[in-house]
């Protein structure tokens, strides 16, 4: 199966209002919550916020204005932006680890960027799978008008496209 995310990750005490009032995606496990950011629905958010999406890492599409800016509000301090595209074990993953707005880690795996997260691994699991990571592996599934896929998961906040006005 294909995994093709990107996403901010941090601690669960996040402003699920804010979450919703920006129609974002939220995915809560564990300690930890999965923000997951859809195409269409981020470049809607920043033509309406006037928000620049230039990307500030080669490999990272997300680590923009836009994401600093919906990190602040929902009330992330620190977090992990990942980035995922892979199908079959063959792909690429991208991370980045910040706090206060301030990158402290950049181009290291998902992993090495949920530890310093604080995500502690078991002998059976790792920190991908410890957050349960692969359980959501299609942005658009979670922002659909029809069908979402967050609607039957009692852990998701749905996400939405906003249009602009």
């Amino acid at each position: 199966m294909g995994h093709h995310i990107s996403a901010i990750i941090g601690d669960k005490n996040v402003n699920k209002e804010k979450i919703k009032e920006y129609g974002l995606a939220a995915a809560f496990e564990n300690e930890y919550v999965i923000v997951i950011f859809e195409l269409e629905a981020m470049c809607q958010l920043a033509e309406i916020l006037d928000l620049s999406i230039k990307e500030k890492s080669e490999h990272l599409d997300w680590d923009c204005d836009l994401t600093m800016f919906l990190a602040k509000e929902i009330g992330m301090k620190k977090f992990a932006l990942i980035q995922t595209d892979y199908f079959g074990g063959f792909g690429e993953q991208y991370a980045a680890y910040f706090e206060n707005g301030e990158k402290v880690l950049h181009n290291v795996t998902i992993n090495e960027a949920l530890k310093e997260l604080g995500v502690r691994r078991s002998e059976e699991l790792d920190e991908f799978d410890t957050i349960n990571l692969g359980e959501y592996r299609h942005a658009e599934y979670y922002y659909w008008d029809d069908g979402n896929f967050a609607d039957k998961k009692e852990n998701m906040i749905p996400g939405r496209v906003i249009k602009s006005k």
